[in-house]
């Protein structure tokens, strides 16, 4: 049996636990003094091994500014503390641990440094402070004058003199040897400074010094060169002020010093006027000025006038307006007028004084005109300026303003008028009043030229027209029924027929073509071979030319209707044709020359066709010669009895009017009072003779044509109604 096997078989037992008789003894281990002063410096050892790996190496230098160069920095001696509990110095060095130490640096004529340092990672640091120098002092001597200012850069810093104490902060003390003066001045700043040192009547002196400072006194000596010239002044009366530059220097007779330069010199008294004159002193010079004639003071006259705003007027001499105070000649007479438009002047003589002062307050009187007004009608009411003064003519006192004189009734135009009664006329004013149509009548012009070049001419004393032509006029035809028509619209008629080239104006491509050779297309000829819807538009054009309303109606570029009411331009209603063309005080014209069917050989009456046509046209009027084998330019024969040109020859005309072989015969009575045709037909109505007809029936002035396109011989003239009815 092995080992492992005896071990496995046999029996563990435990042992029965005794307590031990005795108490147990434990044993005490005890330093000694010798371990006690090892472990000690073991630790110091440790902890100065600590510091030296920890501490970093610092050198702590005082500098201070080069006087001569401030841009560099020399080196300072100066007593350097370091303020910490844990340092070794080494040399110009210190151990230190890193962090924020302080540092106290003195050193004999410095301010004293006390500041913060932080020594940071680096092994080896350097750190510099700037030491700053205590002020200097500067003794100032004055050989001659005293006192003076003395200035450093600029700015005073006491004087020199006893007699004119310098400031307490900056003077130290002020001595006095051999006739020199001398202050010491603390306090001075270190570094390069201009020292002024300036006097009255002297030349100021300047120095440049380097201050030293640390406490240390520098001297400055000065001798001021004189900057003055000896004047002496007398005046008339004596006794009076003198000024240099504002300030006084004495009185007259005087005999002064003046600093050298430009100076205003003032001489005044009590009474008197100032004299004041820029003079130019020059040192060392010894002047004597003639004596000064002081001129007495003005006198003193303050103005007020009711009302306000009044000229002043003193010796004739415009002075200003109310309220006003002047300065007037003394003991002068005075003429002093005072003057406002509507008020009488008031006039005075007044003599002052020196110095007097003298008050007025005017109260001007209006100044009244009778104006007498004559009115018509007889109740109609005068207005003043907007205030109702009654009806009828009257007598007005006005005073001499500007006036505004309106007379105004119900049913009539209100005149005004503007005036300014003077004394030098008469004053009468006569005022008519018109109605309102009346008004509008004296404002029309009773011709003008319209912007196409048309010379309109107005007619507004109308009245009955007859058409039509008597069953025993010689060629009369069934569509001349008789029949009358009033024009009670005034209306504006062109002298002459419209032009080529004013048609051309409205639409330039426009030619009127030949006839059998002849040319139709002069300038100056009466436009032709153009349709009764061209005439018309044309006329809508020209309106448009000059902003007028339209009178006829269109629809896509076509004719189609009317307004009757509108002010723009028309051709001519048959009714106004036939007026114009036959009707005279004394009858009705059957030819365009007379009521004879003999047209004198001796006269050209009128554009026909005549003799010189005759291989052209198939009737032409024998022996009769009016120079034109074709049309005329227009205006080339006599008005007739209207004073129209060309009415009844050179070119047929289109009317208005839709044709009728009655006429407007079949319209009601009403119907007749301006008429404008039948509402509607299928051609227009032409109407007058032309240079292509030659046959006498033709020629008639009761003769009715009709077409519904143009032909070579008709053309048409413009007009427009003119009455209040048809104004813009």
């Amino acid at each position: 049996m092995n080992k492992i096997e005896k071990l496995e078989n046999a029996k563990i037992q435990a042992a029965k636990f005794e307590a031990p008789s005795g108490k147990l003894e434990v044993q005490k281990f005890r330093l000694s003094t010798l371990h006690c002063v090892l472990f000690g410096l073991a630790s110091l050892c440790l902890l100065f091994i600590a510091f030296i790996s920890f501490s970093k190496s610092i050198e702590v230098r005082a500098v201070t500014r080069d006087l001569n160069n401030p841009s560099d920095y020399l080196a300072q001696s100066a007593d350097i503390s370091i303020i910490t509990r844990l340092k070794l110095p080494l040399g110009n060095r210190v151990l230190i641990l890193p962090g924020w130490h302080s540092v106290n640096i003195q050193a004999d004529g410095f301010i004293a440094v006390e500041q913060q340092l932080e020594v940071a990672s680096e092994r080896h640091q350097q750190f510099e402070i700037e030491l700053l120098r205590l002020p200097g002092k500067l003794q100032i001597s004055l050989a001659n004058p005293s006192p003076a200012a003395v200035y450093v850069d600029g700015e005073l810093i006491g004087r020199v003199g006893n007699d004119t104490p310098g400031a307490a902060s900056v003077v130290d003390h002020s001595v006095s040897i051999a006739g020199t003066q001398s202050n010491v001045f603390d306090n001075i700043a270190v570094g390069k400074r201009e020292v002024i040192v300036d006097a009255p009547l002297y030349r100021a002196a300047s120095k440049t010094i380097i201050v030293r400072g640390k406490g240390e006194t520098q001297s400055l000596n000065f001798d001021l060169q004189a900057a003055w010239a000896e004047y002496s002044l007398n005046s008339e009366p004596e006794g009076a002020t003198v000024l240099v530059d504002g300030v006084e220097i004495g009185n007259t007779p005087l005999v002064a010093k003046i600093e050298e330069g430009t100076r205003e010199l003032e001489v005044k008294a009590r009474k008197y006027k100032s004299f004041k004159q820029e003079i130019g002193v020059i040192a060392g010079q010894v002047l004597l000025i003639p004596k000064i004639q002081l001129v007495p003071a003005d006198g003193e006259i303050s103005i007020a006038s009711k009302p306000l705003g009044a000229a002043v007027i003193v010796n004739n001499k415009y002075r200003g307006v109310t309220p006003l105070t002047l300065a007037v000649v003394a003991n002068a007479e005075q003429k002093i007028q005072v003057y406002k438009a509507g008020f009488r002047l008031s006039e005075s003589l007044e003599s002052l004084a020196p110095e007097q002062q003298l008050t007025q307050n005017i109260i001007l009187k209006a100044d009244i005109i009778t104006v007498k007004v004559s009115v018509s009608p007889s109740d109609a009411v005068v207005y003043v300026d907007g205030q109702r003064r009654g009806k009828g003519n009257q007598n007005l006192g006005l005073n001499t303003l500007p006036h505004s004189i309106s007379v105004r009734k119900p049913g009539y135009v209100t005149q005004n008028n503007d005036i300014i009664p003077t004394r030098q006329h008469k004053q009468l004013i006569s005022i008519n009043l018109l109605t309102e149509e009346q008004h509008y009548w004296a404002q029309v012009p009773a011709s003008y030229t319209t912007n196409g070049g048309h010379q309109m001419k107005l007619f507004k004393q109308l009245g009955e027209v007859s058409l039509g032509s008597s069953r025993r006029e010689n060629g009369r035809r069934a569509n001349e029924a008789v029949y009358k028509a009033t024009l009670s619209k005034p209306f504006y008629v062109a002298l002459h027929e419209t032009t080529n080239k004013q048609f051309r104006a409205f639409k330039s491509v426009h030619n009127s073509g030949n006839y059998k050779a002849k040319s139709l297309d002069a300038q100056k000829a009466p436009v032709a071979n153009i349709s009764w819807q061209q005439a018309a538009r044309y006329c809508n054009w020209l309106s448009g030319q000059e902003g007028l309303d339209p009178f006829y109606k269109t629809t896509k570029g076509y004719v189609s209707g009317n307004h009757q009411d509108a002010n723009g331009y028309r051709l001519l209603t048959e009714a106004e044709w036939a007026w114009l063309a036959r009707n005279t005080d004394d009858g009705l014209l059957v030819y365009p020359w007379g009521n004879s069917a003999i047209i004198s050989v001796n006269k050209r009456v009128g554009n026909f066709a005549d003799q010189k046509a005759a291989d052209i046209l198939a009737f032409t009027l024998e022996e009769y010669d009016d120079g034109y084998k074709g049309p005329s330019p227009v205006g080339r024969f006599p008005a007739n009895h209207r004073g129209l040109f060309d009415l009844g020859g050179n070119a047929s005309e289109w009317v208005n009017d839709w044709y009728s072989s009655k006429g407007s015969s079949e319209l009601s009575a009403s119907a007749l009072v301006d008429p404008l045709g039948p509402d509607i037909g299928e051609f227009h109505v032409v109407r007058g003779g032309s240079w292509a007809k030659g046959h006498l029936p033709q020629l008639r002035l009761a003769y009715r044509e009709f077409s519904a396109k143009g032909k070579h011989d008709i053309g048409f003239r413009v007009a427009r109604y003119a009455g209040p009815n048809n104004k813009r």
